[in-house]
């Protein structure tokens, strides 16, 4: 998630503790009832593998806390800090180089992604993204965001896939509306046994009225064949014109080390983003260089085993740490 400082990173960990502690998150998703009527959605190019990209939209959204006790995870002083990076990032003379504008004025912060652009039109964009729910933050100000996808062409919802030090979920940061977490929900077995096949679950997210500026983000559900409803924001949004599907973290450095504490903690793992697809002219297709930038291969983050890669330029990245 493209953030600033750490309005996401310290005090809101302590309130999610507490929002999960007293079943606020509480899943049902054994209890979805079969899909009903269908809105549809568009047809995007075929994927190689995993969800059907043409399957249909239902009318069971997908569980999770939303509004005013998700907003609640943010501080007053983490929204006023939120700000002051927006409005830093709207100042950038270059907006493909804003990562190391925000990684010199944020401490821990560091950012690394495929950007689709905003040429064509976009109006959409897909990713199926990998989960490891076992993944915690060894250190309590850190999160580690990966991956984390935000549509090109102003969209209002960024969908995160953030590990904590206390949880492991997934939510929609709503850029156009309350500029903080829209929708939270647990990576539980609920959700996994629902959403997720060989450790991926696939996002969509599409702009469903250019005149309101409405962005709708959708979870594929592997028991239906269907996509569910995760989140909808709309509004005004004139900071972001390119997108991202980033490998995110803040993390504070390691004393003992002095490396970041995230070094450590994603040794053994490897998170993917694959087959990332923008809807450009009306037409669905695999992000390539010519719609798309990336920042460098290699080592990244400060630390020596921690490795990026694309295994297909630029629509499916890899980040190890073997």
């Amino acid at each position: 998630m493209r953030a600033f400082g750490h309005h996401r990173a310290t005090k809101r960990q302590a309130g999610l503790a507490a929002t999960i502690a007293a079943g606020a998150l509480t899943f049902c998703l054994a209890t979805i009832p079969a899909a009903g009527a269908s809105s549809g959605t568009p047809s995007p190019h075929p994927a190689a593998t995993g969800p059907n990209l043409s399957a249909p939209v239902s009318s069971h959204p997908v569980p999770g806390i939303t509004g005013r006790a998700a907003a609640k995870l943010l501080t007053p002083a983490q929204r006023a800090q939120f700000r002051s990076r927006h409005a830093l990032w709207r100042s950038a003379p270059t907006r493909h180089n804003t990562p190391s504008m925000v990684h010199a004025a944020d401490d821990g912060h560091q950012f690394w992604a495929v950007y689709p652009t905003a040429d064509g039109g976009p109006t959409g964009v897909y990713a199926t993204h990998s989960v490891l729910p076992n993944l915690r933050a060894s250190n309590s100000s850190d999160v580690i965001y990966a991956p984390t996808l935000y549509p090109s062409g102003n969209a209002c919802i960024e969908d995160t896939t953030a590990y904590l030090h206390d949880s492991a979920v997934i939510w929609a940061w709503d850029w156009c509306q309350s500029q903080t977490v829209g929708k939270l929900t647990v990576m539980d077995s609920a959700f996994q046994a629902t959403y997720v096949r060989n450790g991926a679950y696939g996002v969509m997210i599409n702009k469903t009225d250019a005149a309101t500026n409405t962005w709708q983000m959708l979870l594929y559900n592997f028991t239906t064949s269907q996509w569910d409803p995760y989140f909808t924001s709309q509004g005004p949004n004139g900071v972001y014109d390119f997108g991202w599907d980033a490998f995110e973290v803040y993390s504070a450095t390691d004393p003992s080390t002095g490396r970041p504490y995230i070094c450590a903690d994603t040794a053994g793992r490897s998170f993917t983003a694959s087959n990332i697809q923008q809807r450009e002219n009306g037409t669905w297709k695999p992000l390539t260089g010519s719609d798309s930038t990336t920042d460098p291969t290699g080592t990244i983050f400060g630390c020596p085993n921690l490795h990026a890669t694309f295994t297909t330029p630029n629509s499916t990245w890899r980040v190890s740490n073997p």
